[in-house]
């Protein structure tokens, strides 16, 4: 009998002969999965993929981990930046600012310097989340006003420190002698620095450091 009869009969003889219908079933039992064997499969399965996702869980936990370490260490590398760019004024108040009497000395003052006072800002004028104003440099007769950074990047300190001298000649009624020290100023901002510092006739001095009384 060829193969395409006896697919046409074979519907036929499972409905009308049990043996037939017998043969068939054992011989497809090794084959045809049951509900049993889906059963383990998708246990199987279930078991495989909970193994994959803790071993996931456990490589993106120690990637967390690294990632914390290294936003531990962008703080501590931050920290030292700001400690090293808190202002000048600390870094000199730690040698009794003989750097800048120093500056002032070469210009015929001999000063005690009044350094790193606090003012009361009422109306906000110089920074709008604070009424804390400090100042590095305060002197009067001679009338100065002076403020120090390590290093100007942008113009923000300087912006700043106009709107302190402001601050103060409003608050005596008195006009100041204007000082910003600075060891480095970035090339890239330096035309538009000359021009704000001469609109507001202040003084940019860049000290140096091995020079001797």
């Amino acid at each position: 009998m060829e193969k395409e009869e006896f697919l046409k009969l074979l519907p036929k003889l499972i409905q009308e002969d049990n043996q037939v219908k017998g043969a068939i079933i054992t011989a497809l039992s090794g084959v045809v999965a049951t509900k049993d064997d889906i059963k383990q499969i998708i246990e199987e399965f279930d078991k495989r993929f909970e193994a994959i996702q803790a071993q996931m869980d456990r490589r993106f936990e120690a990637m967390d981990r690294r990632f914390e370490a290294m936003d531990r260490r962008f703080e501590r590398v931050q920290e030292r930046f700001d400690n090293i760019d808190l202002g000048y004024g600390t870094i000199a108040e730690g040698i009794e600012y003989s750097i800048i009497k120093r500056e002032f000395k070469q210009k015929g003052f001999e000063l005690e310097l009044q350094i790193r006072q606090h003012f009361f800002d009422e109306n906000n004028y110089v920074h709008p989340d604070t009424t804390d104003v400090e100042v590095d440099i305060f002197h009067t007769k001679p009338n100065i006003i002076g403020g120090a950074t390590l290093k100007l990047a942008d113009l923000d300190k300087v912006r700043i420190f106009i709107r302190k001298c402001e601050f103060l000649e409003r608050m005596y009624k008195e006009t100041y002698q204007k000082y910003l020290f600075c060891f480095k100023v970035d090339e890239r901002i330096k035309q538009e620095l000359d021009i704000l510092l001469s609109q507001f006739d202040i003084e940019l001095i860049i000290p140096i450091l091995d020079y001797k009384d």
